[in-house]
């Protein structure tokens, strides 16, 4: 009975391990088409044709509710580009960064809003890609326009320090196009967009909400709406107003059509995008 309980204990750290290098593994086993996972936040990890592609990614945080999908060190092994939108440490985190830098030979896409905490964590000016709001540019094949972005607060507020060289990116990879918001109010630079297949969106206080979501989803009709920024950072009455996501809310506001494109992931899910 002794053993027994000892056995009982070692388990489920086991099967914890198994279940973060699940994910690495799927990744590295996806060899057709365009595959996307959820990684918690606003990070989401792309992969086509062998190239690995990141943004915003959030891993070693001791705010996070569950424990990533996939390790800082198995993340370097694979990861190509990392797109980072802005500079809160919720985006451009220091721990995977620094990790990336020493374990991985990954390009870093970052805003000039960016460049002050690049400098502090020594990423090498070569491992840089300036990104400009509107200025479109190309690597490793995939194409990249800047989007603006204007960072919001709580009570629906703009944020104080909101800073213009902030960045969102539509990101188009292997004929698809995925756009990623950062942490913005909703701006006319996301409405005049079209032939939107993946829209991550933000339905949190401080960005988009609900009703500023909807106008959104509805103007763009993307083949695949995803939130992002929720069920992630345990919430507090500090941290209520961007860590807490209407999603929910969202869906039952949408047409039935586009209530068929909308996907709530867990942590860690995946998404073949056709």
């Amino acid at each position: 009975m002794k053993y027994l309980f000892l056995l009982f204990l070692i388990v489920p750290s086991g099967i914890k391990g198994q279940l973060q290098s699940s994910l690495k593994h799927e990744i590295d086993q996806h060899q057709k088409g365009v595959g996307l996972w959820w990684a918690g936040h606003n990070g989401w990890i792309i992969k086509s044709n062998g190239l690995v592609i990141s943004t915003d990614i959030l891993l070693d945080y001791d705010k996070r509710i569950n424990k990533p999908p996939i390790s800082e060190k198995e993340l370097a092994q694979i990861l190509d580009i990392s797109f980072v939108t802005h500079y809160h440490k919720d985006h451009f985190a220091t721990s995977v960064s620094k990790v990336l830098i020493e374990e991985s030979d990954c390009i870093f896409v970052i805003p000039e809003s960016c460049l002050e905490i690049a400098k502090e964590l020594n990423i090498p000016a070569e491992r840089i890609k300036l990104a400009v709001p509107r200025k479109e540019f190309e690597i490793s094949g995939v194409n990249v326009t800047p989007i603006r972005a204007i960072h919001g607060n709580a009570n629906f507020a703009i944020y104080y320090k909101a800073n213009l060289k902030d960045c969102g990116y539509l990101i188009e990879i292997d004929g698809k196009r995925f756009l990623q918001p950062g942490d913005s109010f909703l701006l006319e630079d996301h409405l005049i967009l079209e032939d939107i297949d993946v829209l991550f969106f933000s339905p949190t206080e401080h960005n988009m909400y609900i009703k500023n979501s909807l106008t959104l989803i509805n103007r763009l009709e993307p083949k695949y709406i995803l939130p992002q920024h929720h069920s992630t950072v345990k919430i507090n009455s500090e941290t209520f107003f961007w860590a807490k996501g209407y999603q929910k809310e969202v869906k039952k506001k949408l047409s039935e059509k586009l209530k068929k494109r909308y996907y709530i992931l867990k942590e860690g899910d995946k998404l073949l995008i056709i």
